[in-house]
């Protein structure tokens, strides 16, 4: 499609299913505490049961390096997601433990062109989220995508891949489509009523491809 696509919070072994036929590169489940909270043993149990036909991401928030690579022997991920205040040390550690990709989310805030360096030499990727009243990630809050241009230049001038990530939904994405981003990280915008969406996904995947094809 072009630009990396990440669906995450998936709840269900339904949920699974019906994103492992979507066109998305990545599938996300989430370990921190929320909203779409999976255990280990639920993922381990999905993935297990059908092909794998995606990469698969466990989110994590301040977990200990202990839980991370534990929960890495127990689940095929290929990436973990650092959503919290994980040090560099962390990172390192992590990335020598486990031998999979490593990507930290960012909040969206003044220090963010600081943030991207520091993670930038040590992370695969980073995603930048929309924070608010304290809460990082998750809130289904979209950050001010005029500054979309500007990360993503200083994540180019560090070498790293970038992911925006925050209350993206097929009625929106057109504008943040049209900076080009590397990546889209999204959850609750393809959602129905607490429930991954086949319609919003379709909608969804409508308008990146449409994207797509106007650039050719």
């Amino acid at each position: 499609m072009g630009m990396y696509v990440k669906y995450c919070g998936c709840q269900t072994e339904d949920d699974y299913l019906l994103l492992s036929t979507s066109r998305a590169d990545i599938i996300g489940f989430i370990f921190a505490d929320s909203k779409r909270k999976v255990t280990i043993e639920e993922v381990s149990s999905w993935v297990g049961s059908h092909e794998k036909r995606k990469l698969i991401a466990g989110v994590f928030q301040n977990s200990s390096i202990e839980e991370m690579v534990s929960a890495a022997e127990k689940v095929p991920l290929d990436i973990i997601q650092c959503h919290g205040n994980e040090s560099v040390s962390t990172i390192i550690n992590l990335k020598k433990l486990t031998k999979k990709l490593i990507f930290k989310a960012i909040p969206y805030n003044d220090t963010i062109s600081e943030q991207i360096s520091v993670y930038a030499k040590y992370a695969d990727a980073i995603v930048v989220d929309s924070e608010s009243k304290g809460q990082f990630g998750g809130t289904g809050i979209s950050f001010s995508w005029n500054q979309v241009p500007a990360i993503l230049k200083e994540a180019k001038k560090e070498n790293v891949p970038c992911f925006i990530a925050g209350g993206i939904n097929p009625e929106n994405i057109n504008t943040l489509l049209d900076y080009d981003p590397y990546g889209v990280d999204l959850s609750g915008g393809i959602e129905y009523e607490g429930k991954k969406s086949s319609d919003r996904i379709k909608k969804l995947e409508r308008m990146i491809l449409h994207a797509n094809s106007d650039r050719t």
